[in-house]
């Protein structure tokens, strides 16, 4: 055989074994749907309330409402899943926590969220003027200090003062003590009132971005929040996949949220109708399955 007849047939062979291992590849790769998504639980915070088994058990019913449609099991826990899911207690589920202690009723309706902001430009017209007060009666008294510091450090520059002086600094100073008292408690109410006031911000801003409704903005709260209310979260970065749950308000609701966030780990975009589970914002604590959300999980599991 000559020697290009000899080079055509190993480049043919080559090809040929390229083709081969390609077509063995694709055959091997599962195709979406078909194995389970494994998943572990990582770090479960007990200011939630949920045990961890309890907390695993919400998970396996969400789980399982994605499987039911295609009657299959689309999630499996296991101690080396590849999704690790958390619960995160911050900001979010601590304000929610604040205002029930307060006797705060919170429905996530919109008559919740009315009677709330009511109670919020109350609050904060109380707050204002308060420290407005508050502040003025600072300065006075930090100015009465510095005058009582300087008449101090005046009379030792003389070798001490007299007797009668020496008692009218120590009553002045006794009344300084006193006033400095009275006026860390009015800090310490005035903490705590816009400690509530920031509560009451964080749960009406999730209301509103629930319900489409308008936002409340003061001072820095909202930078916290950014321009959603997140109560979970999915992320795949650098081969690593998590879901991280931030806020519920009880068992349902956190069946939803962990069904949202399953939603997004089988690589399911949101959908625009706002009654399905997949639906950007968090509008019902009900978990099942709207039929935008069986079509969207069908043309990614059957490609239908």
């Amino acid at each position: 055989m000559p020697d290009s007849e000899k080079i055509l047939s190993w480049k043919f062979i080559f090809l040929l074994g390229i083709v081969v291992a390609l077509v063995v590849v694709f055959l091997r790769t599962p195709k979406p749907c078909q194995e389970p998504l494994t998943y572990r639980l990582g770090h479960i915070d007990e200011r939630f309330g949920p045990t961890r088994w309890e907390f695993s058990m919400a998970v396996k019913r969400a789980a399982a409402i994605w499987g039911k449609p295609l009657s299959r099991e689309l999630f499996r826990e296991d101690s080396q899943g590849a999704i690790e899911i958390n619960l995160v207690y911050d900001y979010r589920q601590e304000a929610s926590d604040k205002l029930k202690k307060l006797n705060y009723k919170i429905d996530y309706t919109k008559d919740s969220y009315e009677n709330m902001k009511l109670r919020f430009e109350s609050l904060k017209s109380e707050y204002e003027q308060k420290r407005a007060v508050l502040n003025n009666d600072l300065n006075a008294h930090n100015s009465r200090v510095n005058a009582y510091n300087a008449e101090i450090e005046s009379w030792n520059r003389q070798s001490g003062a007299p007797e009668n002086v020496r008692n009218r600094l120590m009553s002045g100073k006794n009344e300084l003590n006193s006033v400095r008292e009275s006026l860390q408690i009015r800090q310490d109410e005035a903490k705590r009132l816009v400690d509530e006031i920031n509560s009451m911000v964080l749960v009406m801003n999730e209301i509103a971005a629930n319900l489409n409704l308008d936002l409340v903005h003061y001072r820095d709260v909202g930078s916290q929040l950014g321009s959603e209310f997140k109560e979970g979260f999915f992320e795949s970065k650098k081969g690593k996949q998590s879901i991280t749950i931030y806020h519920f308000d009880n068992d349902a609701k956190l069946v939803r949220v962990l069904v949202h966030e399953l939603g997004h780990a089988l690589r399911l975009n949101h959908s625009t109708n706002p009654n399905a589970v997949m639906y950007r914002l968090n509008q019902s604590d009900a978990a099942e399955l709207a039929a935008d959300d069986i079509a969207a999980l069908k043309a990614r599991c059957e490609g239908s």
